[in-house]
């Protein structure tokens, strides 16, 4: 009787000690795959800071831009036992000392559960990632999501592009359009939703629809602080005359054949009013950068008309490398006269990124005394014969002002 007692107790002792075991097993099970959830989730995250820290690697926020990322999907530098380490160029693996290439880890404390009773209260978490910066081979970007003819060539407009054209608009019947006998020749065009050519002349090559949709390439550019005006409502007809950076109130308006206007290189904030030169006048400015603002009331685009033979050429340097416009984000396509047609002579010269985000820009010109120029805008139009030039040997660090990130570690 007492044997049967002592083995009763034997089993019950063996029985909670084996449910302990299980219990820790199970425990551990629950901690390790709360561990490997968050390590997915870092990951992503390291993944995609990585990226936007190798956009920046020519403007020179490297690690701001790879920490703001990272702060987005919940991984801030300095909060909660995290840290976010950018390193330019890598201090690890194949990439090891290229300047080309950025580093970010990202480390993490993550609590335990179960594992507390065998005493572990938190275990350290820790992604790396490696992206690379090569510049980009497009200069047409459309940007819109959705609209139809999000880039559209019409008329008997011969495009000649010594670079890409790219789509955004996921529109499934005709997101990218040619009509009449508007043709197209690039190095190559994609696009998100479907082309439809509507033109006796088949573009060059074909469009590769379907293209996985993209962001747009310049939405890291910060604009420049508007302050008080310098000048007000500056219009000019006729004469030769010279303008100075500064903010502009009511706009830059300047007209006649026999108007010859120079901009001082510098930037030119046009605080409502828009920029316009029509008539033949001819403004030229070398080094020169315009931000357009505005209410929604107040804002114009820019508009360059009339056989203007005009040369503006983008600052080689600075925070504004290589962009020559840029057009407020707050506005929108909607607002009075937000639009911009850029439609010069012959020996017009456009050099530079004209960066109109939430309006149309219609373009045509030959450009040839460039040596590039790319549009971003939310809709795109060719009118008329237009060539896009793709060298950027004149610029000091030789690439275009838009480049990609690409995640190869």
């Amino acid at each position: 009787m007492a044997r049967h007692k002592n083995d009763a107790g034997q089993a019950l002792i063996l029985f909670a000690f084996t449910m302990v075991v299980l219990m820790g097993f199970a425990g551990m099970g629950i901690d390790m795959g709360y561990l490997r959830y968050m390590r997915r989730t870092m990951q992503a995250a390291t993944d995609s800071a990585a990226v936007a820290g190798a956009a920046e690697l020519n403007y020179g926020d490297v690690t701001a831009a790879a920490r703001a990322d990272a702060a987005t999907d919940g991984f801030t530098n300095g909060s909660r036992g995290t840290s976010v380490t950018v390193n330019n160029p890598p201090l690890s693996g194949p990439h090891q000392g290229n300047p080309s290439y950025v580093e970010v880890i990202v480390a993490q404390e993550q609590p335990t559960f179960f594992m507390k009773v065998l005493g572990i209260d938190s275990h350290m978490v820790s992604t790396r990632a490696v992206a690379y910066s090569g510049t980009s081979g497009a200069c047409i970007y459309s940007i819109d999501p959705s609209a139809s003819s999000a880039f559209s060539v019409s008329g008997s407009a011969d495009l000649n592009a010594q670079c890409g054209i790219l789509d955004n608009s996921n529109n499934s019947t005709a997101a990218l359009v040619t009509n009449g006998g508007g043709c197209v020749s690039a190095k190559y065009i994609g696009v998100v939703g479907q082309f439809k050519n509507n033109s006796s002349c088949a573009p060059s090559p074909n469009p590769e629809s379907g293209i996985a949709p993209f962001s747009d390439p310049l939405a890291y550019l910060q604009p420049p602080n508007v302050g008080a005006c310098d000048y007000n409502t500056v219009s000019i007809s006729g004469g030769t005359q010279t303008l100075y950076p500064g903010v502009y109130c009511g706009g830059i308006n300047i007209s006649g054949g026999s108007t010859d206007i120079t901009f001082s290189p510098g930037t030119y904030i046009i605080n409502g009013g828009g920029l316009s030169v029509s008539g033949g006048a001819n403004v030229n400015g070398n080094g020169v950068f315009f931000y357009l603002t505005g209410t929604s009331t107040s804002f114009k685009g820019v508009s360059i008309t009339g056989g203007s033979a005009s040369s503006l050429i983008a600052p080689p340097s600075g925070t504004y490398r290589g962009i020559l416009f840029f057009q407020d984000r707050a506005i929108t396509g909607g607002s009075s006269g937000a639009n911009s047609n850029i439609a010069g002579g012959s020996g017009m010269t456009i050099q530079g990124t004209l960066y109109f985000p939430t309006t149309t820009l219609s373009y045509s010109g030959t450009s040839t005394n460039a040596a590039y120029t790319i549009l971003v805008a939310d809709v795109v139009k060719i009118t008329n014969n237009t060539y896009f030039p793709d060298t950027y040997s004149t610029d000091p660090n030789g690439f275009s002002p838009i480049h990609g990130a690409v995640l190869v570690e």
